[in-house]
């Protein structure tokens, strides 16, 4: 069963669904195909490997990774504020967060619509109830942010997404940023924090192990392109 992306299908201006493969060995390409007639793009996910590659373009391996967070979590938190802080650095840094973004990596997407996507998960970041941005600064000059998302009546928070400028890498500004997010997830009654991040960015899933998240889930995405 394909089920439509609305959200995706009005952002894109075409067709988008989504299907969940549970047992990629009963998975049956042909019947797949022409359920798949009436979309421009579908969305595959599986949490084994499928067998046919050439199809279905293998998109992304998302890993998901989380910690358990002490609830009495000391809070110091910087929240971003569009009066005070440098709105531009902040998407520039989105940009660079989403390098390995599949929306980016699958040259099929128009390229603007990937700056686009970004500037709006930034934007629902803002002005959402249940998100916040956090930042750190050096010199009052914006040098990485991180995006908290909360559920209501959830104990589990979720990093959307986190950036560091490249000048301050390699400074402890990434494990700042954590340290922010975890504070505010336990000030939300939240005892579990999850980030995503892709495979490929092998540097970023080495940071979340080096900061006692452990790996809690592989998916692996494909597309499907009716072209």
């Amino acid at each position: 069963m394909i089920e439509k992306v609305n959200w995706d299908s009005a952002f894109f201006a075409f067709s988008v669904g989504k299907t969940f493969v549970n047992d990629p060995s009963v998975f049956d390409l042909d019947t797949f195909l022409q359920l798949a007639e009436n979309y421009r793009l579908v969305y595959i996910f599986s949490a084994s490997p499928l067998a046919d590659t050439q199809t279905l373009k293998l998109v992304d391996v998302k890993l998901t990774f989380q910690k358990k967070i002490n609830l009495s979590f000391p809070s110091n938190w910087t929240f971003f504020q569009e009066v005070e802080h440098n709105r531009n650095k902040l998407q520039q840094l989105a940009f660079e967060s989403g390098i390995y973004s599949r929306f980016r990596t699958d040259l099929n997407f128009d390229e603007r619509c990937f700056y686009s996507m970004y500037e709006i998960w930034i934007q629902k970041s803002i002005k959402s109830k249940l998100s916040a941005v956090l930042i750190e600064q050096f010199n009052n000059e914006l040098v990485g942010f991180v995006t908290v998302d909360f559920a209501e009546g959830s104990n589990i928070a979720s990093i959307g997404l986190i950036a560091v400028s490249q000048e301050c890498r390699g400074q402890g500004v990434g494990g700042k940023l954590l340290r922010q997010a975890e504070s505010l997830a336990a000030s939300h009654h939240c005892n579990i924090l999850r980030v995503a991040t892709q495979k490929q960015n092998e540097k970023a899933s080495a940071f979340y192990l080096r900061n006692g998240f452990e790996l809690a889930e592989q998916l692996y995405i494909y597309h499907y392109w009716n072209l």
